[in-house]
């Protein structure tokens, strides 16, 4: 018999039949979508959730000098961390006997090592080791390996196998402070920050490379076919132009600057390559270590007096002495050239024909700069009482302010302000290092009488060191304005090279006639009295300017500016130059501050020993020759006569102690270095030995001839350093500013004395 479906059932099936039917295709369509349009998403999350990566950090490049001498490497350390889901309690047996160790125990006991350790603080790594879910917690970075090396003997004899150690790479510095402003620093995450390290840092950045393992819930390593390795690619290395050795020079020369003029300021210095633009050398001090650059030196430290540790004000002054100390100086920081600009005066003067060497100028005090028919100013000269009728030669060599002023008024506003721009003052000059600061200088709108003026002789505009030297430069290479730079290449680890950074030439801004006269007066200058005298090297022909200009935008109580900045300027050889070096003492707090003696000595100092280095040999003139040095040789064990005759073969004179016929002792001993003319050997025979029966006397303030009669009289020997030569055409005297044997005392005849010299009555304007 057929029943008949009862409506409202049948109605109601067919709505849970839909209904069902609607959620079977729901369930399709969302299971196409998981599976099928969004496979690759979900796919991906769920290998994030069975894998662990690591990256493996890539070696930073290298930084070379020019002799492929390492500056900047990497070194290994270790990270120290610990993997707190690892830690569990452990039974041992001892003597029959079990002895559980709790997680608690373990945490407490390898937090409290730990922290004593490595300084870390003790709470700090507890919190750290409570996290019983992480794999990986960082104790501490950059430890090095003998601190590694005792973590892993803790590990070993406790079974503490939750504590790990991790390979790192930090960068180091092998020759610590030297050329610390030009190499720069890295932070904690290998980024560059300051000098090359900065601004090459995407070339000496690597590609990091990593390792994806599978892990289980808690961590652990379990074999997958996701796991992976990808190598790390190291960095390029950068070929730089520095020289350590003539960094070394250069920084010491800088160094002594500083202290010997009680500069109250940072000095600074750079040595180039005049033909290429090459930074053989760049220097800054007080400098800072490269291996630790927040430690302040102790200048900056002497600085901090005036606060109280711990204050707001005291942090900040921290702050701010750190950022000094790392700038660099010759790159970044802006001042008023002085009279080292006069040689860019006279190139403009002399090359568009506005005068002539020959042309007179006349210099009066007071001079006066006319401003209008009823208005006028007046700007000094150095010398008192003014220089006279001179012609321009003798103008520039003696650093006429007077002379160059007339001169710039024979070249114009306009040429005037082309040639700045030609020589680079108006642009930076492009060199590979960050920061470098754009000169403020008139505009052609401005550049009025009064500023013509006094810009002639480098004051009342700012520019920085490396750009007054790479525009001097131009005119000691024949004319050609250069790039200056500290990078040659950048080369693999096979030492291929990838990218060559030497830059082109910009422009030719002088003849090659201009040039050659204007290294011809400087030199003339430097040897035959001039204002830069004191940058006198011997057997070198040295072209030379000295400088001292005004800080004007500082003034005392009473308005008036205080601080000078002496600087000098040199190329050598003058008649082929090669390399030219700039040194500025900043603040010199002595009685003179004029460059020609705060800063000249010291140049002269540094191209001696780059030129010597270099291998250009020195040419000495008669007058040099006569003060030529010679090396005393070994006489002790020779017979009398024999000793006798070496010493008359080299020159020098002898006196002979004691009734013997053989040598048995000398003064000064082999080896050591007196003046072919005036060295004197004292040969001891039979039983006469040498005493210390002559006192030394204070040389101080006498002249080369005045303290070698004093010296020879007393039987001892003199050698000469500094500004040597004499000038039988000028009043002008070098005189004794130290010696190597203090006053008074006591030494054996044949002792060897060397005393510097220096024209303390040099002056610029």
């Amino acid at each position: 018999m057929f029943i008949k479906p009862d409506p409202i059932i049948m109605k109601r099936g067919s709505f849970v039949l839909g209904g069902a039917i609607l959620l079977w295709l729901l369930l399709i369509v969302r299971l196409f979508w998981l599976q099928i349009v969004s496979y690759d998403e979900y796919h991906r999350v769920v290998i994030e959730n069975i894998t662990s990566q690591s990256q493996i950090a890539a070696p930073r490049g290298v930084i070379y000098d020019c002799n492929m001498t390492e500056l900047a490497i990497n070194t290994t350390v270790q990270r120290v961390f610990i993997a707190p889901n690892e830690i569990t309690e452990k039974e041992y047996k001892k003597d029959d006997e079990t002895i559980t160790v709790t997680v608690e125990e373990q945490k407490t006991q390898a937090a409290r090592y730990l922290s004593e350790l490595l300084e870390v603080d003790y709470d700090t790594i507890m919190e750290k080791a409570d996290k019983s879910w992480r794999a990986d917690e960082t104790i501490k970075n950059y430890v090095p390996k003998d601190i590694a090396d005792q973590i892993r003997v803790f590990i070993d004899e406790n079974d503490f196998d939750f504590i790990h150690l991790q390979d790192q790479t930090k960068r180091y510095y092998p020759f610590g402070s030297l050329a610390s402003h030009v190499i720069g620093f890295t932070g904690t995450d290998g980024t560059g920050l300051y000098g090359l390290e900065l601004e090459y840092n995407n070339y000496l950045t690597g590609v990091a490379g990593r390792i994806i393992t599978s892990t289980n819930a808690r961590g652990g390593s379990i074999p997958a076919k996701y796991e992976s390795y990808t190598e790390s690619e190291s960095g390029y290395n950068l070929v730089t132009t520095i020289d350590y050795k003539i960094q070394a020079m250069l920084e010491q020369q800088v160094m002594d600057t500083f202290y010997d003029n009680n500069s109250m300021n940072r000095c600074c210095g750079i040595v180039m390559d005049v033909n290429t633009g090459a930074i053989l050398a760049m220097a800054t001090y007080p400098t800072y270590d490269l291996n630790n650059p927040s430690q302040l030196d102790d200048w900056s430290l002497s600085q901090l007096t005036a606060y109280v540790p711990g204050s707001e004000e005291y942090n900040m002054a921290v702050s701010n002495l750190r950022q000094q100390m790392w700038n660099n100086k010759p790159v970044t920081t802006l001042y008023e050239p002085g009279s080292t600009f006069k040689i860019i005066t006279a190139a403009m003067g002399l090359e568009e024909n506005c005068f002539e060497d020959t042309t007179l100028f006349t210099c009066t005090d007071p001079f006066y700069v006319y401003l209008s028919d009823t208005y006028k100013t007046e700007v000094s000269c150095w010398h008192y009482g003014g220089h006279g009728t001179v012609t321009f030669r003798s103008g520039l060599q003696q650093s006429c302010n007077p002379t160059l002023m007339q001169a710039s008024w024979l070249i114009g506003a306009e040429r005037f302000y082309k040639y700045l721009q030609a020589f680079g003052f108006t642009a930076v000059t492009g060199i590979d290092l960050p920061g470098e600061s754009k000169g403020i200088f008139h505009t052609l709108a401005n550049l009025n009488i009064l500023e013509l003026s006094t810009s002639s002789f480098g004051q009342t505009f700012k520019t920085t060191p490396i750009q007054e030297l790479t525009a001097i430069a131009s005119v000691a290479n024949g004319g050609t304005l250069i790039t200056p730079h500290v990078v040659t290449r950048l080369v693999d680890d096979e030492g291929n090279t990838i990218v060559d950074t030497t830059p082109e030439p910009k422009r030719v801004v002088i003849s090659e006639s201009t040039a050659k006269l204007i290294n011809e007066i400087l030199e003339e200058g430097v040897s035959t009295g001039g204002a830069a005298k004191n940058a006198y090297v011997k057997g070198y022909k040295v072209a030379a300017k000295t400088g001292t200009s005004e800080k004007t935008d500082i003034r005392n109580e009473e308005g008036e500016t205080y601080l000078r900045i002496g600087s000098c300027v040199a190329y050598a050889p003058a008649d082929d130059p090669q390399v030219a070096c700039i040194i500025i003492c900043d603040e010199p707090n002595v009685e003179n501050v004029f460059g020609s003696v705060t800063a000249a000595p010291y140049v002269a100092k540094t191209m001696d020993q780059v030129l010597r280095y270099m291998n250009i040999d020195p040419v000495y003139s008669e007058e040099e020759l006569a003060e030529m040095e010679v090396t005393v040789g070994g006489y002790t064990g020779l017979p009398l006569v024999d000793a006798i005759q070496l010493l008359n073969e080299k020159g020098l004179s002898y006196v002979v102690r004691g009734d013997g016929n053989t040598v048995t002792q000398q003064v000064p001993k082999s080896g050591t270095v007196v003046i072919q003319g005036t060295g004197q050997v004292v040969l001891y025979t039979g039983t006469e030995t040498p005493r210390e029966n002559i006192t030394v006397p204070d040389l101080t303030g006498f002249t080369i001839t005045g303290a070698t009669d004093i010296l020879v009289g007393k039987g001892l020997n003199i050698i000469l350093e500094g500004a040597t030569q004499s000038y039988s055409s000028t009043d002008s005297y070098a005189v004794a500013i130290s010696q190597s044997i203090p006053p008074y005392t006591k030494v054996t005849p044949g002792t060897v004395v060397t005393v510097e010299f220096r024209f303390t009555d040099a002056r610029d304007g």
